[in-house]
């Protein structure tokens, strides 16, 4: 098996098999790392058009990405999911009336509503402060995992997590009269 580092420095070159080499190896990974930040919300084109997109942000500057430091998969994930979000933000968060379940109680209906709120309330904060907040608090990732997978320094995740604490506060004292 070829390693990312190898598969990198063949691909700086603009060695095509070893584009090809990355798409059969990392397609599936990043299905799921598309899947895992978006759930359902996205259909299978969408899915299947930002591998596409993540596979020639790869090949156009992956020059950028130092052998030494950066490894692929972190490179290629973070971007998926970079799509994913910027996808999602894209979506209307309209349900058509026939979809909703005429069974669902006032009290569950009302609290999917509080939490889409804050999650909206929490992309107003921008798109890195977003992934930091859904990396940490939507699935669990430790400060030096998100450290690692955004390439910042522990010390500015810890940071920026911690202003946009203070950010989303100031922002949802706002939207408190719209829960």
């Amino acid at each position: 098996m070829t390693d990312e580092k190898t598969l990198l420095l063949r691909l700086q070159k603009h060695d095509e098999a070893a584009l090809q080499k990355v798409i059969e190896l990392y397609t599936p990974y990043l299905n799921t790392v598309i899947y895992r930040a978006a759930g359902a919300a996205i259909s299978r084109e969408d899915m299947e058009e930002i591998v596409s997109d993540v596979f020639v942000s790869l090949w156009r500057n992956s020059e950028r990405i130092d052998p030494q430091n950066g490894a692929l998969h972190s490179y290629i994930a973070s971007a998926a999911r970079k799509q994913a979000y910027k996808r999602l933000s894209c979506l209307h968060d309209t349900v058509p009336l026939e979809e909703l379940n005429p069974s669902e109680e006032p009290q569950e209906a009302a609290g999917q509503t509080e939490e889409q709120l804050l999650w909206d309330c929490v992309k107003e904060l921008g798109e890195k402060d977003f992934e930091l907040f859904v990396r940490y608090y939507k699935y669990g990732e430790t400060l030096k995992q998100i450290s690692s997978a955004m390439g910042l320094k522990l010390s500015t995740v810890k940071t920026r997590l911690s202003r946009g604490r203070k950010k989303l506060k100031h922002i949802l004292d706002h939207a408190e009269g719209m829960l």
